[in-house]
């Protein structure tokens, strides 16, 4: 899958959410770029903006869009990996403390 193709799905999922794609398409092309690179590394798209622990239970939490994307986008308007000018806290961070 290129990037091309993940410009088309984040289109689709922002649209079937009800969700709005980063208009800095830079920024958004970049990300496209990093879950590529991590679906060949991991066999996974995992948020390039994560961490990869390795393990297939804890980093399926991270497949884009994440389990935590919601939640993010509904109390700051945008998720994690979408923020470059308003800090969002790592919800993943805080999940891999508790384990």
């Amino acid at each position: 899958m290129g990037t091309e193709e993940f410009l088309r799905i984040f289109e689709r999922v922002a649209s079937k959410k009800g969700w709005k794609v980063n208009p800095d398409q830079e920024l958004v092309r970049s990300f496209a770029e990093g879950l590529i690179r991590n679906k060949e590394r991991y066999r996974l798209a995992i948020c390039p903006c994560r961490i990869a622990t390795g393990k297939r239970e804890t980093d399926r939490l991270i497949i884009c869009p994440c389990a935590y994307a919601e939640e993010d986008i509904r109390e700051y308007g945008r998720c994690y990996c979408g923020l470059p000018e308003i800090v969002v806290p790592d919800r993943h961070i805080e999940y891999l403390q508790d384990l």
